[in-house]
């Protein structure tokens, strides 16, 4: 079974950042699929996946009960 960190369980500033990483992965993931050019994007997703990474460890990350990351 996967841990699964809630994000409203964190300091405030801690869980923006975390939230913040978030949803620029996956709006550069989007961005990607639409590029002619999807390589450039590579880089920054994974950039932002070590910063995830580095906040929430191995865990599945929930905000309001929703899994939001992976």
């Amino acid at each position: 079974m996967t841990e699964i960190l809630e994000v409203e369980t964190m300091e405030n500033g801690l869980a923006f950042k975390l939230r913040l990483e978030i949803y620029l992965r996956k709006n550069a993931i989007k961005v990607r699929e639409l590029s002619k050019t999807p390589q450039r994007f590579d880089q920054y997703i994974k950039d932002r996946e070590e910063i995830i990474q580095s906040i929430a460890g191995k865990k599945s990350v929930s905000e309001k009960g929703m899994i939001i990351y992976p």
